[in-house]
């Protein structure tokens, strides 16, 4: 994929645009980054994140060689749906029907044997956004800040929460966190969703775990900062047809050197070994104001979906004890 760099004038091939990561901050050398999603009681603060903002070139994936899962973390993925544009109002057809197509689509693109979608989120843009108003936002809004949403050993915990004492036959095999991402009317420039290179990214030095906090739940994201050499695209002129598909975690595929006793850094107040904090060819991903967008195109809508592709040759899988549904509320 043809890609450019800081520094660059928007050209055919790419979008000079801002985007927010995690700041390099001191105070992340003794805090994990935080967000929590309920009112603290207290002085606590709702979140110890710090942003900073850069200039990004974001470059056309239809140009060139398409993405490969497998290689930068990331493709596009046809996948027509029996869902109308007024059925993603409906929570309980999203999850009878839409999910079921996500599943089966799953299955085909990448052969594995057993898929389960974990949760869901609408995503309506606000015409306001993302200049806050002082109060909530009605509909959940696009996720401006780089992240990925799990780290692998997140995803070993949260197959364990699902399947519970029989989690121990899924961990065997392979498995892997698969994000969905499309939108709900097109051609859609507003508002885009920006996918960076797994292989662009330095995971070593960029990339720290953080904890986004519920009522009653815990989950491990990653945060993500930033680095020059980092490659980022987006699908200009997304069909709702186009689906982008990009990983959160893989129990295979990893840049780290193994469980090395030796192989360990400090992020914020434990220590972390590289197998755990490496996100083995994960995507980072963010949405990000496209000033190409036409004047007049109305706000991005989109769905994302966070399934689970196993891939372990199971005579049969064992049932969902935990419906991580009632777990995360909302998620990134």
């Amino acid at each position: 994929m043809p890609t450019r760099t800081e520094g660059s004038h928007d050209g055919e091939d790419f979008v000079e645009a801002s985007m927010h990561f995690l700041a390099r901050d001191k105070l992340f050398e003794v805090e994990k980054p935080y967000s929590l999603r309920f009112p603290p009681e207290g002085d606590l603060p709702q979140s110890n994140i710090k942003r900073e903002k850069f200039r990004v070139a974001v470059n056309d994936m239809r140009k060139g060689e398409p993405p490969k899962l497998d290689e930068n973390g990331f493709q596009i993925t046809n996948m027509e749906s029996t869902m109308q544009y007024s059925d993603f109002d409906d929570d309980e057809r999203i999850k009878s029907v839409y999910l079921a197509e996500v599943e089966a689509s799953l299955l085909k693109v990448l052969g594995g044997k057993h898929v389960h979608v974990m949760d869901f989120a609408v995503r309506r843009r606000a015409s306001q956004f993302p200049i806050s108003t002082g109060k909530e936002f009605e509909t959940l809004q696009p996720a401006a800040l780089a992240h990925v949403d799990f780290t692998v050993r997140e995803g070993e915990r949260l197959i364990e929460v699902m399947y519970g004492e029989r989690a121990v036959e899924v961990l065997k095999g392979h498995w892997q966190i698969i994000n969905v991402w499309r939108p709900l009317r097109g051609p859609l420039n507003d508002w885009p969703l920006a996918l960076c290179d797994a292989q662009s990214v330095d995971f070593r030095n960029d990339i720290m775990a953080g904890d986004i906090v519920y009522e009653n739940f815990v989950t491990e994201n990653l945060q993500v900062m930033h680095n020059p050499d980092q490659k980022w695209f987006y699908l200009p002129d997304q069909t709702t047809s186009e689906v982008l598909i990009f990983k959160s975690a893989d129990s295979e595929h990893s840049d780290a050197p193994g469980k090395s006793p030796y192989a360990t850094i400090l992020r914020g107040p434990t220590f972390l070994s590289i197998y755990d904090v490496l996100i083995r060819k994960a995507s980072p991903h963010a949405a990000f104001y496209n000033p190409r967008a036409a004047r007049d195109e109305l706000p991005r809508e989109s769905i994302d979906c966070r399934a689970f592709v196993f891939y372990a040759d199971l005579p049969e899988y064992p049932p969902v004890v935990e419906d991580i549904f009632q777990l995360f509320q909302t998620h990134l």
